[in-house]
């Protein structure tokens, strides 16, 4: 990477040393390393096409410069081709950076990098089409590295069985901790498999600890894995910059989350087999709302989210929590900005996950699979069931309005403890999206984003049904080894797009159309242990086949203009949809059983 500092090469060095790896630079079809030279080369003028093999002349594309853009800032960038005929031209854009977004209605493109992609460059092909022929043309967006917080400080390593932990201290500056703090260290672990390991090809798992806790130094030979500390119990937020010499003012930065990143860059950059495409990032309570916060504020950078028992609404925390967060955030009343500019939004608000989903693009293709408890006394029920005061919805109403992918579960457990009649995972055989041969995940795959299925469950309404009187701290828990005495309204125990898959190994991406094959799973389990109560395991919990509206999410080259009419075939079905204010595509009420169907998608006009 351009601008990495030596205490990474000494880092690198120590790795090559313990387990045989080599030092390059990671790269792959989504972030290539170019030369100087190569980012400064001409555009490619690139190919025509007579789609019809006619005399038809194809249209000239205006082919940009090689552009560049400095960390944090905003490129804007309109394009633009000619037809010889005169006919309307379309241009569909592909190869984009994460994070960045293409409006076809108005030819723009618009990416601001954050600041763990300076260094990254990426060749974004044109395709200009007029009907009746095709026009090719590419050009480079470099990020020029002009963050560069200090690189992690590598203090041990150590060999385990199939793997080998690194701890790391991390230094921080005025990027990454406030004025008054930096220069002081985090420790962090970050373990990775021992020996030859080819370029991008394991997962990398970011764990994210509880409140008051040390984090992991856990390791498998499976995966790369980062494990930070957040021992000021930030929510892995952050806190006001004028701490520590006087009380919260001015702005709430994401110091924590930064550091966060900086590792994630760290671990990419200096390990290849580390992949991408394929982080993913967990936690439990506070490492939960961590997670959540995370992948969907920096959703780019994130495969899948996994959450359990987290708090996704800032303003919903409990009376205890709430107090102690205003010492780092300033009191919710205070409305202190979460950064300096045009952009800021009060902070207590700016982890608002509800309003993420509702006006982020880049929010809506996460996928988010979350765990509650309904008798949890410490992060009650509310957190899925009551609405966020800034946008009206509950964190299960915005998921389902921004049509986002997501898995969510429900039952009876407590704060981490199992459901007293169903036990731990009890609503399936396995099934991990990183890892599945078939329905699987990545950061540059598109998938499918399930919503109003007929199978969900009732989580309720966020009242109560007269078993126990409301606590403000606990809401309506119950006792958590007493199965069915929960004060939560609603199903004991259930879940949303359960039993729901995808074949991402046949997924089709392209400028003219996508397709998708689609199922429901009945699989291994048993039957519901007492009424009222669901399914174990992958055993269908309820009638097939299942009706579901489907969004693709993460698309790469099928990107629709607001309001463009899209032709779907689903086995015998068929229909015609509008494309959403954003361009999204949903496809309602399709029928889903045992057997694979392909969703096909095309357009109209």
């Amino acid at each position: 990477m351009v601008g990495r500092t030596g205490s990474i090469a000494s880092a690198v060095a120590a790795w090559a040393l313990l387990c045989g790896c080599a030092s390059d630079q990671r790269g792959g079809p989504d972030n290539p390393e170019p030369d100087e030279e190569d980012v400064d080369s001409e555009a490619d003028s690139g190919d025509d096409t007579d789609v019809d093999g006619g005399d038809n002349e194809p249209p000239e594309i205006d082919v940009p410069d090689p552009q560049q853009v400095d960390e944090g800032a905003t490129l804007r960038l309109t394009l633009s081709a000619s037809d010889p005929e005169g006919a309307a031209v379309r241009l569909h854009v592909t190869g984009l950076p994460p994070g960045a977004r293409w409006y076809a209605e108005r030819d723009e493109l618009v990416f601001q990098p954050d600041f763990i992609q300076g260094g990254d460059a990426w060749e974004v092909e044109i395709t200009a089409d007029d009907g009746d022929a095709r026009a090719t043309a590419s050009f480079t967006i470099a990020v020029n590295d002009t963050i560069q917080p200090p690189a992690p400080e590598l203090l041990s390593s150590e060999s385990h069985d199939g793997y080998t932990r690194l701890a790391l201290r991390q230094r921080t500056d005025e990027w990454l901790d406030s004025p008054g703090n930096a220069g002081r260290g985090f420790m962090a672990y970050v373990t990775g498999p021992t020996g030859d390991v080819p370029p991008a090809s394991r997962p990398v798992r970011i764990m994210l600890h509880g409140y008051d806790s040390w984090p992991s130094s856990s390791g498998w030979e499976g995966e790369y894995r980062i494990m930070p500390h957040d021992p000021e119990n930030t929510y892995w937020w952050g806190y006001a910059e004028t701490l520590p010499e006087r009380a919260p003012a001015i702005s709430v930065p994401e110091y924590t989350q930064r550091r966060i990143l900086h590792l994630l860059e760290w671990t990419l950059d200096t390990f290849p087999g580390a992949d991408p495409a394929r982080v993913y990032v967990e936690g439990a309570s506070m490492g939960g709302a961590g997670a959540m916060t995370l992948g969907l504020l920096h959703a780019r950078h994130v495969a899948w989210v996994e959450a359990s028992i987290g708090q996704a609404i800032p303003r919903n925390h409990r009376p205890l929590r709430i107090e102690q967060l205003s010492t780092l955030w300033g009191a919710p009343e205070q409305n202190l900005p979460d950064e300096a500019g045009p952009t800021a939004r009060p902070v207590w608000d700016a982890g608002d996950l509800t309003r993420a989903l509702l006006e982020s693009a880049e929010a809506r293709d996460q996928f988010l699979y979350t765990k509650h408890g309904k008798d949890d006394p410490i992060i009650h029920f509310g957190a899925l069931v009551h609405a966020s005061p800034a946008t009206g919805r509950t964190l299960l109403d915005a998921l389902q309005e921004a049509r986002a992918g997501h898995y969510a579960i429900w039952d009876e457990g407590g704060h981490g403890e199992p459901d007293p009649l169903l036990g731990d995972r009890w609503w399936q055989q396995g099934w991990n999206p990183i890892f599945d041969d078939t329905s699987y995940l990545r950061r540059d795959l598109a998938f499918p984003a399930f919503s109003s299925s007929s199978l969900d469950d009732d989580p309720g309404d966020g009242e109560g049904n007269g078993a126990q009187a409301w606590d403000e701290s606990s809401g309506f828990a119950g006792a958590i080894d007493v199965a069915g005495d929960t004060g939560w309204n609603g199903d004991i125990a259930g879940a949303y797009n359960r039993f729901l898959r995808w074949d991402a190994r046949a997924l089709v991406d392209t400028i003219d159309g996508f397709e998708v094959p689609l199922r429901a799973l009945n699989g291994e389990g048993a039957p519901a242990p007492a009424p009222g109560y669901p399914t174990l395991g992958d055993r269908v919990d309820g009638e097939l086949p299942v009706t579901v509206d489907v969004t693709p999410r993460r698309v790469q080259a099928f990107r629709c203009q607001p309001g463009e009419r899209v032709r779907w075939r689903f086995g015998e079905d068929e229909g015609e949809v509008t494309a959403d204010a954003d361009g999204s595509v949903t496809v309602p009420g399709l029928e889903l059983d045992v057997e694979w169907t392909t969703l096909t998608l095309e357009r109209a006009d």
